[in-house]
């Protein structure tokens, strides 16, 4: 049975592919959200917004402590 942090971790790479108009496959842990997926702030805000309209609690994310997809899912994971 997949635990809670693999499904909302999945969720969230689901989410955020569909944003951005690549495969799942295509985002890795380690991935940076600006240099490697080519946001903008502008596109971080927008998913941040998705993540919410998706009833996923991001009112305790520090952006300026989240660098890459992991540090995203981690964030999130602390205030779920």
């Amino acid at each position: 049975m997949e635990s809670e942090a693999i499904k909302l971790k999945g969720k969230i790479k689901s989410l955020l592919a569909e944003f951005l108009g690549v495969d799942t496959d295509d985002i890795k842990d380690e991935y940076s959200l600006t240099s490697d997926l080519h946001m903008t702030p502008a596109d971080i805000t927008d998913f941040l917004q998705i993540l919410e309209a998706n009833h996923i609690n991001i009112s305790e994310i520090d952006l300026a402590e989240v660098e890459t997809f992991d540090e995203l899912i981690e964030a999130i994971s602390l205030h779920e």
